[in-house]
């Protein structure tokens, strides 16, 4: 019979074009984190206007990040100034990222996922 569970101990590696010489090492989620990466995502609360209304969405997708970044990578080598390997598990370290490597890391997490092809 096929196997359909997610493979946990299946990774891929990247190179960052964003931060010469660095890497990330990634597994792809299960789907119980995609529902719960989801969940996140809807628990965007609509129901300010203005700042309030971007605030809680900024929150939320900060939320997402740290959920995506903690969970899926598995390994890495990207240090902060004192030569201290980051912990993406921890939000001031992850707040410190500089933008160019998070955005790259971000896109791919969501190739990887196929967070496009979601709902269709």
């Amino acid at each position: 019979m096929p196997q359909a569970t997610a493979k946990l101990d299946s990774f891929e590696t990247h190179d960052l074009e964003s931060c010469p010489g660095g890497f990330v090492k990634l597994r792809r989620m299960t789907y119980g984190e995609k529902l719960q990466r989801r969940q996140m995502s809807m628990d965007m609360e609509m129901t300010g206007q203005g700042k309030s209304q971007t605030m809680k969405l900024d929150m939320a997708a900060e939320k997402v990040a740290l959920f995506e970044f903690g969970r899926l990578i598995v390994e890495h080598n990207l240090e902060d100034e004192t030569g201290r390997v980051l912990n993406f598990n921890n939000p001031a370290d992850m707040v410190r990222l500089d933008p160019q490597v998070g955005d790259e890391i971000e896109i791919l997490i969501q190739k990887m996922n196929d967070f496009d092809a979601e709902g269709n």
